[in-house]
């Protein structure tokens, strides 16, 4: 299939990606509208099937049906393959079963799969995503066995196993998209489980494994000691645990009153950890987030715009981009010259490159909101929500399933633009009509500040 695609020499590897991650939707729409994909006397409109198919591929988990109450077994099994393609991407899953077929992989797929895994070289790509396979594989089965076993407090053994591959599926793809709905109510998520420690913990361990990257995961494995990690490694461990324990410790003290309502200390502390791991990367959520207070839902927001680190399973603009931008702004404050991290010199297109990924999204995310704002009568916080939402992860404030169709058309853009990223979608749309001067031009001096 990828040489098929990449025999065209229009087409460059980003809008290649694109144009996959589109094919996908579009078949996942094709599935979810088939009458067998529904509950027994629903109607599935055309716009919630791409809906669904868009939030599926792009592991986003907003939804405008209750998954669970709505789609039928068989349309739990096609989100299910369409979040697992969506995880893995379409090029992985391509590459590896070119593979099996013992077909050979040759230099203009590998420049494709290079670009879609965000790899430094084309050497070793072909390993590289075997690797992710494998390492996705394992630790979606240790996780559906450990949630299977938690389940069997609630649900028959068959239906506990099920269970426990869908949700270990969903989490460790950082999807959050979940079928409990049809046990306790629709939309409940994890809200009926609040209090059980090992589900949550479980949950939001894949949450945090899936969206740390595989560069990171094969990184730990093969060197084990922090010092010995690349810098890209060190850099997303440790953004991420600050960002973690940041949003643990602010909603653990600020929500005593609301969130947490009569939970005991064990139970707050854990759910504030789920909820600031979920709030990163997956849709996931063990509370009415409409409860919180407004400082909760700002720090929501800025969360679910960092979203998860490249080469992993979550949208947002990526904790390396954050941690080179903080950085970069503290050694220009300090007037120092190089920025050098771990005894290691991060070069000024790093620099620029995080710093367009953060205008640009800053931009659509504005822009979004504007236009949502002019579509949709809702309340103008919760349409913000909703916006930075669809960019990120999928928590939501309840609302996404009465928006109107305008309102749901711009989610459905973002939800793929923050799965792609700005760079591929910027790359697919102006790479072949970009023009590369040779002449430099004299300097000019600008006022910053």
């Amino acid at each position: 299939m990828l040489r098929q695609l990449q025999s065209k020499r229009t087409l460059t590897p980003a809008q290649l990606i694109v144009l996959t991650y589109i094919a996908v939707i579009l078949v996942g729409t094709l599935f979810l509208y088939l009458p067998w994909a529904l509950k027994s006397g629903d109607y599935n409109n055309l716009l919630d099937a791409v809906f669904t198919a868009t939030s599926a591929v792009c592991v986003t988990g907003m939804t405008v049906v209750d998954t669970g109450t709505f789609y039928s077994s068989f349309g739990h099994v096609v989100i299910l393959v369409l979040i697992q393609i969506g995880g893995l991407g379409l090029i992985t899953v391509t590459t590896f079963y070119a593979l099996l077929l013992g077909k050979r992989i040759g230099l203009r797929e590998r420049v494709v799969l290079k670009q879609a895994l965000k790899s430094d070289s084309l050497g070793g790509v072909v390993r590289l995503a075997r690797a992710i396979i494998l390492i996705t594989l394992a630790a979606e089965a240790v996780g559906a066995i450990l949630l299977a076993i938690a389940f069997l407090k609630y649900f028959p053994p068959a239906k506990a196993l099920w269970y426990g591959i869908f949700h270990a599926v969903s989490a460790f793809c950082n999807s959050g998209i979940d079928i409990l709905g049809q046990e306790y109510y629709a939309y409940s998520s994890l809200i009926p489980l609040q209090e059980d420690k090992l589900v949550l913990i479980i949950i939001a361990g894949l949450i945090v494994l899936g969206g740390l990257g595989f560069t990171v995961i094969l990184d730990v494995l093969k060197k084990k000691q922090f010092d010995r990690l690349s810098l890209h490694s060190k850099l997303v461990i440790v953004s991420s645990v600050v960002l973690i324990l940041f949003g643990m410790v602010f909603f653990f003290f600020t929500e005593s009153g609301t969130l947490w309502g009569e939970m005991g200390a064990a139970d707050r502390l854990t759910n504030s950890l789920f909820l600031s791991i979920t709030s990163r990367a997956a849709g996931f959520t063990s509370v009415d987030i409409n409860r919180a207070i407004p400082a909760t839902w700002m720090i929501l927001i800025l969360l679910m715009f960092i979203g998860a680190s490249p080469a992993g399973t979550g949208s947002g603009i990526k904790t390396t981009t954050l941690a080179v931008l903080f950085l970069a702004a503290k050694s220009r404050m300090q007037a120092q010259g190089d920025l050098v991290v771990y005894n290691r010199r991060i070069d000024q297109d790093t620099v620029t490159r995080a710093m367009t990924v953060t205008v640009v999204a800053i931009g659509v995310l504005f822009g979004s909101i504007i236009l949502v704002s002019l579509l949709d009568s809702h309340e103008i916080m919760k349409l913000i929500f909703e916006v930075f939402a669809g960019f990120g992860t999928g928590l939501s404030t309840g609302i996404t399933p009465n928006l109107n169709a305008g309102a749901k058309i711009v989610l459905i853009f973002l939800m793929f633009f923050g799965r792609l990223g700005p760079l591929t979608l910027g790359f697919a749309l102006l790479e072949r009509s970009a023009r590369r001067d040779h002449i430099k031009f004299p300097q000019g001096n600008v006022i910053i500040g």
